[in-house]
């Protein structure tokens, strides 16, 4: 009986001095915003579209692990496209997102940061502009697409953060409001966020 009580204090005691070896979990957050520069593309030559800069402002968090995080993010992102059918007018949209990036970061490079992974678009509000009216249009981006990028933190606050939005497959059969469907219409964007962490 002796032996085991021993046995069991020797382990609790290894284990809790690796515990204390290993650093510990912290929890950061911050606030971000800038700039986007969107790229839609449809695989119809005759129709034109033409891409506007964009905006995106949101909250990120992050539990550091030391080596590498865990950074949920919730983003608004606004967009805009002019896209112009073949022998048809021009239709003016405005793309309003929640998107909610779920990013592993790597910190091995500390103070730089790289990341990758799956950003969710939960809510994507798409309206026609029509003289002084905004017209229902429908969803123009994916529910699941991906983003990968680097950000670097200056004076241990300041977050500069570069990303390259993708898509994993275009979106097809897109209606027009003149009752034209465009096969498929894809889109990426560059962004650029400046950003502080508390």
């Amino acid at each position: 009986m002796l032996r085991r009580i021993v046995l069991t204090l020797l382990f609790a005691a290894i284990a809790a001095g690796a515990a204390a070896q290993r650093p510990r979990a912290r929890v950061e957050w911050g606030v971000v915003g800038g700039i986007n520069i969107p790229d839609y593309t449809t695989n119809m030559s005759e129709t034109d579209v033409k891409n506007k800069l964009g905006w995106q402002a949101g909250i990120t968090t992050a539990v550091n692990l030391g080596a590498f995080a865990i950074e949920p993010q919730i983003l608004y992102v606004r967009q805009g496209l002019r896209i112009r059918p073949e022998g048809g007018s021009e239709i003016n949209l405005k793309s309003n997102s929640i998107d909610v990036p779920v990013l592993v970061s790597l910190r091995l490079l500390n103070p730089v940061r790289i990341y990758a992974g799956p950003v969710f678009t939960v809510m994507n509000d798409c309206k026609q502009k029509s003289g002084g009216d905004l017209l229902d249009f429908g969803r123009v981006r994916p529910s699941v697409s991906y983003t990968v990028g680097a950000g670097i933190v200056l004076m241990r606050h300041l977050l500069i953060d570069l990303r390259y939005n993708g898509q994993f497959r275009s979106k097809h059969d897109v209606v027009l409001p003149d009752g034209r469907q465009l096969d498929k219409l894809r889109t990426y964007n560059v962004a650029l966020s400046f950003g502080y962490l508390f």
